[in-house]
């Protein structure tokens, strides 16, 4: 065996030019290491097939079976995928404990002349990495939040800020969901263990030193959590408030949610959700604004009877924790570049105090 056994810990994935995930699709889409392709030597019911043999009828025809199938599919992507390398190619390959399956991929590799390394301990050791930085590490970053009521264009700023070559972490983006109850769109959000690949992955490329933005959101988004440590850091966080008149922020809802207005079953679906919370006859008269596609009046509605109240009671809205609050006179591109000169300028003041 000439191939390398290297530990996730002294892995330099920018010096590579591929890392390969030899697990099954269906482990795969759970969670991989940020940039993996997936290039199975077992698929899904290959896999079964393989492990139902093993369990119920014979080891060894089980053994048989899956290096055939493993041969084959191996066989596969040296023609379709890997024939094309270049000598000087440097991949990494992993399986779920660094075992057979990344063995058999990396062997041949190996065998044809490639510089090929293998994960120590697979999957699972990346997994512990990942768990150990969002525990251990997180506490070295700064945050500052941006909090306000619903439809004060947070996320916009966010992305305006990251325009401007600032640490931002939009977890809204990285859950694949808006945070509220019109926020899912339909749209398939990431399991959990890739959520916090995701967070893992933006986070470690940013500066301790420096500020991270991000918007304050509730410990949930979508069906997902936010890390435990990453959230108690984001709760002791200083946060900036930013602050709209309702008018501003209806006609802001209506413009970032029009795939929603334009699809009345969904956005019917979706009001009709909060019959438990706002009351069935509270959110009948919604749905006769949405009929009516009276959407500037039902964005008015949703914020005073459900957005507001709702914000005034989250958990990290403490006053003590405001130390500033900025006033959007203008929710258009130009009006929240503005906004972002003063929240710039206003987390540079708070660094200086520190």
């Amino acid at each position: 065996m000439a191939f390398k056994r290297i530990s996730f810990s002294d892995i330099d994935l920018k010096k590579l030019d591929d890392v390969i995930d030899v697990r099954s699709p269906s482990e795969y889409e759970v969670d991989h290491i940020p940039g993996a392709i997936n290039l199975p030597v077992l698929f899904d019911k290959e896999r079964e097939m393989v492990g139902t043999i093993y369990k119920q009828n014979s080891k060894f025809e089980a053994k048989k079976l899956g290096a055939a199938l493993i041969s084959k599919n191996i066989s596969n992507f040296l023609k379709e995928n890997i024939r094309e390398k270049h000598r000087d190619w440097l991949p990494l390959i992993y399986c779920w404990r660094g075992g057979q399956r990344s063995y058999a991929f990396a062997t041949i590799l190996d065998q044809i002349g490639w510089d090929v390394g293998v994960v120590d301990g697979g999957y699972k050791s990346f997994r512990k990495h990942v768990n150990d930085f969002l525990d251990k590490n997180i506490e070295n970053y700064f945050l500052i939040l941006i909090t306000g009521n619903t439809g004060t264009a947070k996320t916009k700023l966010l992305n305006l800020i990251e325009e401007r070559q600032g640490q931002t972490i939009d977890l809204e983006s990285l859950a694949n969901h808006k945070g509220s109850v019109f926020g899912s769109q339909g749209q398939k959000q990431p399991s959990q263990k890739l959520f916090e690949t995701l967070i893992y992955d933006k986070v470690k490329n940013l500066k301790t030193g420096e500020p991270i933005f991000v918007e304050a959101e509730s410990n949930k988004i979508g069906n997902l959590h936010i890390p435990k440590e990453f959230w108690k850091l984001m709760k002791n966080s200083p946060q900036i408030e930013i602050s709209a008149t309702v008018e501003q922020r209806a006609q802001f809802l209506v413009e970032e949610y029009s795939e929603i207005t334009t699809d009345l079953d969904l956005l019917e679906k979706q009001i009709t959700s909060l019959s438990t919370i706002a009351g069935h006859k509270v959110v009948e008269s919604w749905l006769r604004m949405a009929k009516n596609k009276e959407f500037i009046a039902l964005a008015k509605q949703l914020i005073e009877k459900h957005y507001d109240p709702r914000y005034e009671r989250g958990l990290l809205r403490k006053k003590k924790q405001v130390f500033a609050t900025i006033e959007i006179e203008d929710i258009s591109r130009k009006g929240l570049s503005l906004t972002v000169d003063s929240i710039l300028k206003t987390a540079n003041n708070r660094m200086k105090t520190l």
